[in-house]
Parts: structure tokens; sequence; C-alpha cells
């Protein structure tokens, strides 16, 4: 008996990923060159590579829009990160969204509920943001080259993280690539207005 052989196609994936190569819809990840002779349908922009040279984490292609974090004066589950180191080294955004989508809370957390979590975005931890602005130059553009919006094309902007501070704060980064946790003009930033830009694992 002859044995049958049945081959699987499987996702395309690079030898190599790189910051700036774009993440697809099917899972392919292609360099920006090669994204316009293919069928892939861009959704992401690679930022981050770990030590496989094969997984990481990649940016959306647009912003969200600009939401509150959560509700001012309550605490959440998750860590209160209430230093600079401590929040750079929340590297997690996954398991954050996670803990806030699954919280069944009562009251509404627009920057999470923005964002398509079932699909496998959610919203970075500022330990992740900052590798994302170490980037920006080269992600910029790649936004650019697929049809994105470039970071740069909100002037000074600033944008949530998933890392929460304390009942009243949340982290955010800015432009200039500096990391806050309030306002100083009054304490109750969770209710502030930010952008809100999704990622994910690759």
């Amino acid at each position: 008996m002859t044995a049958l052989l049945i081959i699987v196609a499987a996702p395309f994936v690079k030898a190599q990923v790189h910051v700036g190569d774009i993440l697809c819809e099917d899972g392919a990840v292609v360099s920006p060159a090669n994204l316009v002779v293919s069928e892939h349908n861009a959704i992401g922009v690679v930022f981050y590579v770990d030590a496989t040279k094969q997984h990481g984490w990649a940016v959306g292609l647009k912003d969200l829009g600009e939401y509150s974090w959560g509700p001012n004066s309550k605490d959440t589950p998750l860590r209160n990160c209430s230093s600079r180191q401590q929040a750079l080294n929340d590297l997690d955004g996954y398991s954050n969204t996670k803990t806030i989508i699954e919280g069944g809370y009562d009251l509404p957390f627009p920057a999470f509920d923005s964002l398509d979590f079932e699909n496998g975005w959610y919203l970075p931890a500022i330990g992740q943001l900052k590798r994302l602005y170490s980037k920006l130059d080269k992600v910029d553009e790649s936004l650019s080259a697929v049809g994105g919006t470039p970071f740069s094309n909100n002037g000074e902007w600033e944008y949530w993280s998933s890392t929460e501070n304390y009942i009243c704060n949340a982290w955010f980064i800015d432009s200039f690539g500096k990391l806050h946790y309030k306002d100083y003009s009054f304490n109750g930033n969770k209710d502030d207005r930010r952008f809100v830009r999704a990622v994910r694992n690759f």
C-alpha cells in the first residue's frame, strides 16, 4: 500500500524576525517589502523579538481611540508598581489585561473595554511601551509603509499602559519617552483620556 503524504500549509514565518517586520492576519511575519507582493493582510508591526528570533510583540496599525483607564479610586488585583523601576519590570500586559477583562467589575474600564482581547490584543504593560518607544523610528517607518498610523502623527501624545500604580493612578508614557503615573495638576488620572494602542504576542 502506498502511503499518502499530506502537506499542511503553515503560516510563513521568516528564518529570523526583525523589528519593523509585519505581522499578518494569518500569522505570517514578512518584511514590509515582501508584504507588497504577498497576499497577506497586515495587522501589526513587530517592535520586540525574543532570543528565538521567531517570537515577540507586535503593535496594532492604528490607535483605538482616547479613553480613560478606568474608574478613579478603585484598586484592582494588579500589582501596584510604585517606582519607575518596578514599572519598567512589568512586561506582561497580556496578564494585566486578562485580570481586568475577566474581573467581573460592575464599572467600566474603557481603555480595556476597547480591546479585541478575544483575538489576542491587549493593553501593553509600561515596560513593553518603553521598549516600543526605543524602536519608534523603525516602527513608524513600517506603519507608514503598510497604511497604518505612525505615532508621530499624533504630535505630543500620551499612551496608557496596563500597569497600575495605585488606587487613583496608572502608568502612561509620553511622546518624549517619559513615564508617568499621574498628572501633577491633580491625582485622579485614571479618569483622564489618553491614547490606546493595542499589542499582541506572536
